[in-house]
């Protein structure tokens, strides 16, 4: 379940605030680092922003699904996606800022003037999953504000806002819940007072503990620094998120 409890102004704020970050981090860059291995495995930092760029025309698409009722899938096919993405990664160092801020800027446009009985409508993910359209600024955030933080430069999970951090873990763990993905994880904030939980039939569970921003960053596949179990045993593996 994504953040439920949040408005489509909330996210589109969100959206916005996410993309301040991840731009002004991508300022920080040289052209020269865009040919250098980023931590995702199989990714210069111009597969990365490449990437962010054709995620913005992608959820272009599904906004224009919702605005018009025609069926406007984010790829015609995941080989689409990832021939796309290697295609950006060819590309000069200018033309990947200028289209990562273009495309990002359409985006943001078309949702802010999205009709208000547009939002209901039934768009597809690049995952296969039906949902409403209202989803489409809460996959920008996730986009722009977790890989602010791949560029390597000074974004952190704890520049994310209380609330945020919160929707991504619950992100997180109903993806993980939904495909019965293991392993069984309970997430304990120091700083919350509420637990969340990746739910398994007869798996036993194992209750990781540390900072949200912590424990956010571990369940997106961001590192483990400041994340333990609270039996003192290993640390479990994350699964794929998206």
């Amino acid at each position: 379940m994504n953040s439920p409890e949040h408005t489509v102004q909330e996210r589109l704020a969100w959206a916005r605030e996410g993309a301040d970050l991840f731009f002004t981090n991508l300022d920080r860059l040289d052209d020269t680092d865009f040919r250098r291995e980023t931590a995702l495995t199989g990714w210069t930092f111009a597969h990365l922003v490449g990437h962010v760029g054709y995620n913005a025309v992608a959820l272009g698409r599904l906004t224009h699904w919702a605005r018009t009722g025609v069926e406007t899938p984010m790829y015609a096919s995941t080989d689409d996606r990832d021939n796309e993405i290697e295609h950006g990664a060819t590309l000069a160092a200018d033309v990947l800022r200028h289209q990562a801020r273009a495309t990002d800027q359409a985006l943001l446009s078309e949702l802010e003037t999205l009709p208000d009985d547009a939002w209901s409508t039934q768009v597809v993910t690049a995952q296969g999953r039906p949902v409403a359209a209202t989803e489409i600024p809460w996959m920008r955030c996730r986009e722009v504000w977790v890989h602010a933080v791949d560029l390597g430069t000074d974004a952190e999970f704890t520049d994310f806002p209380a609330s945020l951090l919160d929707a991504l873990l619950t992100d997180v763990t109903g993806m993980w819940t939904r495909r019965a993905q293991s392993p069984a994880i309970r997430f304990a904030p120091t700083d919350r007072d509420r637990t969340w939980e990746v739910v398994l039939d007869d798996a036993e569970v194992v209750e990781v503990t540390g900072s949200m921003a912590e424990l956010t960053r571990f369940a997106t596949g961001r590192g483990s620094a400041g994340v333990r179990t609270s039996d003192g045993g290993p640390l479990p593996t994350p699964g794929r998120w998206l």
